[in-house]
């Protein structure tokens, strides 16, 4: 793979007009996702003693991350939502924490908490539903001292699939209650919001497999 500080070195200060046709031109034969995110690592980091330089500030460095993010879903056909969501989340907030005066339209707040919402493939009441059903699977499997595949088995739930990135997601944008000016996007994220908590495991299953953890370190 390419040497990732290098190229951002040279990239990061390419116009955005520009811009595409060079992470085309520059990106590796192999593992181009791992490179795109490797320099959205380096332009988040303030850190790096390339972003300490006069030319590369917050706005630059948020223009380059919205144009990388912008890159991995036009030109990588396997771009895993999941990861590509949670990495808008991130730089949005760091949009927010670090008070940028510009910030490209698809990192704003709204934008990005509108793609979040469409990450998920269930309504409420599906997702109630599976979690119910989840929650007694793994209840059911723990009480029979199911272990390894068997486990595995007994706790697949039709659906399960469809609920994980909901669980993954929620917990990362509940920073952004109260910052969305969006009242029907900020309605429905705080409506998966409220009921996040019975969506999870609870607290009988998360006890019985933190017990279940300790036996097998206590036999290793």
């Amino acid at each position: 793979m390419n040497n990732p500080m290098t190229d951002y070195r040279a990239l990061v200060r390419v116009d955005s007009a520009e811009l595409s046709q060079s992470l085309r031109s520059s990106a590796p034969p192999k593992f181009v996702g791992q490179w795109i995110f490797a320099l959205l690592d380096i332009a988040f980091t303030d850190y790096y003693p390339v972003n300490q330089a006069p030319d590369i500030n917050l706005t630059v460095r948020l223009r380059f991350s919205s144009e990388l993010l912008k890159f991995v879903e036009e030109e990588l056909d396997a771009s895993d939502q999941l990861i590509v969501t949670r990495a808008y989340i991130k730089i949005a907030r760091k949009a927010v924490e670090d008070g940028a005066d510009v910030i490209p339209s698809s990192l704003q707040v709204d934008a990005v908490m509108a793609r979040t919402l469409r990450c998920f493939r269930l309504t409420r009441a599906q997702a109630l539903e599976i979690a119910g059903v989840e929650r007694n699977r793994y209840l059911d499997a723990l009480a029979a001292g199911l272990e390894g595949e068997e486990f595995d088995h007994a706790v697949r739930v039709d659906g399960g699939s469809d609920l994980q990135p909901i669980m993954v997601l929620l917990p990362e944008v509940r920073w952004f209650q109260g910052k969305i000016s969006d009242r029907g996007i900020a309605g429905e994220l705080g409506e998966w919001l409220d009921i996040y908590s019975d969506l999870t495991l609870g607290s009988v299953v998360a006890e019985l497999l933190d017990l279940r953890l300790r036996r097998r370190q206590e036999d290793a």
